[in-house]
């Protein structure tokens, strides 16, 4: 009697042992779990952020380009700005993100596109203001491009100003400014409008005047896990936040629960989990590796501009220049600035150059012309745009385009290698419009259909006009492509001619939203089945004779050898008339058997012969 109330209470303390074992295993796996759930939401949040600076950088490229161009409208030698308001609009058009663009003398601003929006500000002398002066003076101590704000524009709203000084023989002139819309740059940066749930951005910077960090983004986030990237030619600091997920502490709790009520099983089943984050992490970890290899491709490409420019006078003579690539220059920069095209390239190609210049300064537009050059026994080719900067100069962004030329070149031997593909196919092939009109059928679709190639209105034809489904007369074939996205289905395809063909019909919707499709002719699959059915009527006919006239002489056989058995005391005579009766029913029998046997083999030559026909 104490025997069992002690092995109850050991498998009680087994129990209970193997429940915290579990539990145990289970809770070092959470934190496992965890802790590599907030390292790749870490990456994840480095890569978004990367991300978002990468575009900020762009932005700030393409603005210190567009600077860099209002600034040629202003001679310092003469004191004048030239075909400001052209050259702004161009610009403006080309950064739809830009708010608008400014000339300053000295402080003071003179000029501003679009004028109806910024007019209120002309006059306004930044380096008077204390507001703008700080960080204006800093573009001046700085020689280059520095961008002030997020401030409050005088004319109203909020936003950014870089401003690029300008000077002329080592004295300060002024300045050229584009200006950005906050919430414009908030948009295009990407910060206000996050891909990934979760993840937001805040902007904000320490603001010259009072040493205070001030935040210009609306939303104010309360998270602990967040990471900070700082541009240090504007004192920007964007800082990406990751919010956790109350789902996920949840699922933490009830996999706790779990653990508590789980057995050896859930055990082994752990441990299998476990061996997931090992193949995670390393799979984490290439992924990385393409991030950071992308990131710092991203970044080479911005760090420059990728074009050529050059800056021409009147009679097509070189003046100034900038190279992204000094190897697409055809001279070195000792032997072309100061030179006329006429000095350095052949007659007819420096006249070119020197007519667009011309019509570039006679028309006010931007001309194109597109050349290619040997250099280094490689031929290479570029796109060229002219932009008059006043009335005596022109600048010139050179393109190099040599990749995607031969990229076109290719891909257009390889569309008509396709293309002599499909028009060699056995069966027809089709493109059509969701609603079923034509766009585009092969060879032999416009022999079975009849429909001319050179029909030039063949987008006029609809697949429900010459298509009727067989076991769906009443429906349309678009309808039923639409309903299941694809379709296999005997058809009949009703020639220009009035010829009926069975067919079947492979179709399905395009990514484009169209239908693409096979129609194949089974006019000979049809003709065999049809002589399949004919030789089975024929065997049919065989069966029923082997199963009447072949069982009458039997059955006579069989009555007259029974009666043979049974009948010993028969006469002479009688037995000599049953033994006639049982010859004429064995020929009898023969002749019907002969006759099955020439049926048969007539049925066999015919099959055989529709066969191989």
């Amino acid at each position: 009697m104490n025997f069992r109330p002690k092995k109850d209470k050991k498998t009680l303390v087994f129990a209970y042992a193997v429940s915290l074992i579990v539990a145990l295993v289970f809770s070092i796996t959470i934190i496992i779990i965890y802790e590599y759930y907030k390292k790749q939401k870490s990456q994840q949040l480095h890569s978004e952020l990367n991300l978002v600076a990468e575009k900020i950088r762009k932005i700030m490229t393409n603005s210190n380009l567009a600077a860099f161009s209002i600034g040629l409208t202003v001679d310092p030698h003469h004191d004048t700005v030239l075909n400001f308001e052209y050259v702004a609009k161009e610009i403006s058009e080309q950064h739809p993100y830009l708010y608008g663009v400014q000339i300053l003398k000295k402080g003071k601003i003179q000029y501003v596109y679009p004028y109806d929006i910024h007019q209120s500000v002309i006059g306004f002398d930044i380096l008077d203001n204390l507001t703008s002066k700080r960080e204006a003076q800093h573009a001046i101590d700085k020689k280059g491009i520095y961008y002030a704000g997020p401030l409050d524009f005088k004319q109203g709203g909020k936003g950014i100003i870089g401003r690029l000084p300008i000077f002329h023989e080592n004295e300060f002139w002024g300045f050229s400014a584009v200006l950005i819309n906050m919430e414009d740059f908030l948009n295009f940066s990407g910060i206000s409008d996050s891909k990934i749930e979760n993840i937001s951005f805040q902007f904000s910077k320490v603001n010259p005047n009072t040493s205070k960090l001030e935040n210009f983004t609306p939303n104010k986030i309360k998270s602990n896990f967040f990471l900070d990237y700082t541009f240090e030619e504007s004192g920007w600091i964007i800082t990406a936040y990751y919010k956790q997920d109350f789902v996920v502490y949840l699922i933490l709790l009830l996999v706790i629960f779990l653990a508590l009520a789980s057995s050896i099983g859930s055990g082994l089943f752990t441990y299998q989990l476990l061996k997931k984050p090992v193949e995670l992490k390393s799979l984490l970890s290439d992924k990385t590796r393409e991030i950071e290899e992308n990131n710092e491709y991203l970044s080479s490409m911005v760090q420059a501009i990728p074009d050529l420019i050059f800056v021409y006078d009147k009679d097509a003579r070189y003046l100034d220049f900038h190279a992204y690539q000094l190897s697409l220059l055809y001279y070195q920069p000792k032997e072309f600035i100061g030179k006329s095209t006429y000095e350095l390239f052949d007659e007819e190609f420096a006249k070119n150059i020197h007519n667009a210049v011309k019509m570039a300064l006679s028309s006010e537009k931007i001309m194109e012309y597109s050349y290619h050059l040997d250099i280094n026994e490689e031929r290479k080719y570029f796109e060229s745009r002219y932009m008059a900067i006043n009335s005596e100069k022109v600048l010139a962004v050179v393109r190099e385009v040599t990749e995607s030329k031969l990229s076109a070149e290719k891909l257009e031997k390889s569309e008509q290698k396709y293309r002599n593909l499909v028009s060699q196919a056995s069966d027809a092939i089709f493109l059509s419009e969701g609603n079923g009109n034509l766009l585009e059928l092969n060879q032999i679709g416009h022999e079975m259909t009849s429909i001319s190639v050179d029909n030039d209105n063949i987008d006029t034809i609809n697949l429900n006009d010459f298509i009727k489904l067989q076991d769906k007369p009443t429906q349309k074939l678009t309808d039923v492509i639409k309903e299941f996205g694809t379709t296999l289905e005997e058809a009949v395809l009703i020639s220009r001619n009035g010829k009926y063909i069975p067919v079947e019909i492979s179709c399905k919707i395009t990514e484009e939203r169209q239908i693409q499709g096979i129609i194949r002719d089974i006019s000979p699959r049809k003709n065999f089945v049809k002589s399949i059915q004919k030789q089975n009527e024929k065997l049919k006919e065989i069966a029923w004779i082997q199963s009447h006239e072949v069982r009458a002489p039997l059955a006579r056989l069989l009555g007259l050898l029974n009666f043979l058995e049974n009948y010993h005391n028969i006469s002479h005579i009688d037995k000599i008339k049953v033994i006639h009766s049982i010859r004429s029913s064995a020929e009898q029998l023969d002749i019907i058997i002969r006759d099955v046997v020439n049926r048969t083999q007539l049925a066999e030559n015919a099959a055989h012969n529709r066969e191989f026909n």
